[in-house]
């Protein structure tokens, strides 16, 4: 199978900030992702309803189990 795995540019906000990491809320129905605070790069401190950036791909599958 032979997929454009080309990023595509989406666009969030954090919806809430602990000590350990931040949960982002996606537009257009995308979900909800919770990272460590080691994968969001900034300068400032981070807050809720700050809008964030995430270069997104499909998910390819390299290796399948027969069940």
């Amino acid at each position: 199978m032979n997929i454009d795995m080309t990023p595509r540019l989406i666009r969030g906000k954090i919806v809430e900030v602990t000590d350990v990491g931040v949960k982002i809320a996606f537009s257009g129905r995308l979900g909800i992702l919770s990272v460590p605070l080691r994968m969001v790069f900034t300068d400032k401190p981070l807050a809720v309803d700050d809008e964030v950036e995430l270069y997104f791909s499909y998910i390819q599958v390299v290796s399948a189990s027969d069940k």
